[in-house]
């Protein structure tokens, strides 16, 4: 949406953002390439069904609220009480904190401590906080929080005051999240098709998911629409024609093209028929047709039907 913008707008829109959003937005903006139009249209499209109404009020924030308490209970009650506003809630800091090592920073602290700096947290955030903790500790954390009773403000000062100083060092360390299986099929990309095979077999047999999740990224319903033309006439072969039109969704034109130019005159007249009745189909609708489509090539390289090209061994 901000390419398609333009700078001047983008940077208007990107002011309004936080410096995090701003860094992750500048990275996605670089690494982007090519992109057809019928993607930035489907992309705007998507983008603008899923903004809130323009009817909606802008947040009125803390200089609202202090004028509000200074007109209700006068210039120093409301005062006083306004600057309290400015005084972040106990425990703030480790809401905003990475749960993954927050986790870690928080595993050798007490587990009053670390029960007390839970139930100051937004529940969710409290509960992502406590999934990332030993197990161990998860217990004894857990029969803390249920056993709290009424705790005295200068108290809550005193605890975070002093885990704030113990961990808040390891919770500002730059944290750079990576995705093991898109890095693992970059590699086997390079690999050749017997390296590849028989590294996730390996994979497979330490943890199924994580080998699935790597062949989802190795192969992709675009790597299946580029097979040549034989491979891909078999692969859609066994492709349900309603399930190949959903799968085609917002595709390039010719790519689509390809496809139907990959099919029997009867299985092309299905599909198109089939693409005509589409109407309203969501994003994961077609991201679980494309998901399907995949797995039937998959399946038809297992059995030894096909061979799904990957890069040459180097």
């Amino acid at each position: 949406m901000l390419v398609a913008l333009g700078p001047e707008r983008a940077a208007t829109i990107m002011r309004g953002l936080g410096e995090q959003q701003i860094r992750l937005l500048a990275a996605e903006v670089a690494a982007l390439g090519p992109v057809a139009p019928a993607e930035v249209r489907n992309s705007l499209f998507e983008l603008a069904r899923h903004l809130d109404a323009p009817t909606m009020l802008p947040a009125p924030g803390k200089r609202m609220a202090k004028d509000l308490l200074v007109r209700a209970l006068g210039q120093d009650v409301g005062s006083a009480m306004g600057d309290e506003l400015d005084v972040p809630e106990p425990f703030a800091w480790l809401a905003d904190a990475d749960p993954d090592t927050a986790g870690r920073a928080l595993a050798d602290e007490p587990p009053g401590t670390v029960a007390l700096a839970i139930v100051h947290l937004e529940p969710r955030a409290g509960a992502r906080l406590l999934t990332r903790l030993p197990a161990g500790l998860q217990a004894k954390v857990a029969i803390r929080i249920a056993a709290l009773g009424t705790v005295h403000p200068d108290t809550v000062r005193q605890v975070e005051a002093t885990l704030r100083g113990r961990v808040l060092g390891m919770l500002e360390q730059d944290v750079r999240r990576v995705d093991g299986p898109e890095l693992l099929a970059g590699l086997l990309e390079k690999a050749g098709a017997a390296t590849t095979k028989e590294l996730l077999q390996v994979v497979a047999a330490a943890d199924p998911e994580l080998a699935a999740r790597t062949r989802d990224r190795l192969f992709t319903f675009e790597d299946l629409c580029d097979l040549e033309p034989r491979t891909l006439q078999t692969v859609l072969r066994v492709i349900d024609p309603k399930q190949l039109a959903t799968a085609l969704r917002n595709m390039p034109d010719d790519v689509v093209a390809r496809v139907l130019s990959n099919v029997s005159e009867r299985a092309r007249e299905a599909l198109i028929e089939e693409q005509d009745l589409l109407t309203n189909v969501r994003a994961s609708e077609v991201a679980e047709a494309r998901a399907a489509a995949v797995a039937a090539a998959r399946q038809l390289e297992e059995e030894g039907t096909v061979e799904l090209s990957r890069g040459e061994e180097e």
